[in-house]
């Protein structure tokens, strides 16, 4: 094969400094060293295997708590540790265990759930995303963190089965938060009943909680039911799943910590 371009190459009299080669000149060119753009070339070509790896990481973890994550109240987003305001001892007491038990998940070896349960209003999601949100900030390395509000979950999973195009599959979805280094569960519960009296959890539901639950061993639950209603509504074997490692990891609001959310009077 002949390539007439390489006509075109000539020596020149000047030498590389470096290799102490003959220069060449191409096409009009200003007169390189082979060597050296040839390593320049290799240079190049490292520098974009290590951008794309560099992204490639960042989207499989900083970038998964914004990217994957299902966020029922889109005011969570830009919430943090900042934000967060404490008007009480109980609420102090919170973002202080929140903190603690934030800093404790930077160490992968760390395994243990969270469970911050109480009324509505009262601070959970808030303090759940915060403590993500610091997760994804100072990890080291990078973690992957994901907020996931479990009525949205079951609601799309379950759309999916009419929807073959959708991505949020049963398959995708276990894939998805099983993967994920932290996983915050918000509004546990929410899924079996709107009113005020407990009922169980579907089927359904349950088989999908368990195959998440079992496979983690580091999630923040979020929930506005106690341990007794947990245990109302849900397998024995999905609420053993919920209590792992959670001893010393539970925030509880009481009744003396108001709806922090807006009211109207009328």
């Amino acid at each position: 094969m002949e390539f007439e371009a390489l006509n075109d190459v000539k020596d020149t009299n000047t030498v590389c400094p470096i290799h102490q080669t003959k220069t060449v000149s191409f096409g009009g060119r200003n007169p390189f060293c082979p060597d050296c753009q040839r390593k320049k070339i290799e240079e190049e070509e490292k520098l974009r295997v290590q951008t794309a790896a560099e992204r490639h990481r960042r989207r499989q973890t900083v970038e998964t708590l914004e990217k994957d994550s299902i966020v029922g109240d889109p005011t969570l987003k830009k919430v943090s540790f900042d934000t967060y305001v404490p008007d009480n001892l109980e609420t102090e007491k919170a973002l202080q265990l929140a903190q603690v038990f934030a800093t404790d998940y930077l160490s992968p070896d760390r395994k243990f759930n969270v469970i911050l349960t109480g009324l509505p209003g009262s601070g959970k999601s808030h303090l759940a995303m915060s403590m993500l949100k610091y997760i994804n900030e100072n990890a080291a390395p990078s973690m992957s963190c994901l907020f996931i509000s479990v009525n949205d979950l079951l609601r799309r999973v379950k759309d999916s089965i009419s929807n073959t195009k959708s991505f949020y599959t049963e398959e995708n979805m276990i894939r998805l938060l099983t993967a994920a280094d932290v996983l915050v569960l918000d509004d546990l519960g929410s899924e079996s009943s709107f009113k005020r009296e407990s009922s169980e959890s579907s089927e359904y539901n349950q088989r999908l909680l368990f195959a998440i639950l079992n496979a983690r061993s580091r999630t923040i639950i979020t929930t506005n039911l106690s341990s007794r209603e947990l245990e109302e509504i849900y397998n024995p074997k999905i609420v053993s799943r919920i209590y792992r490692g959670v001893e010393g990891h539970i925030i509880k609001f009481t009744k003396a910590t108001k709806d922090k959310r807006s009211k109207i009077n009328f």
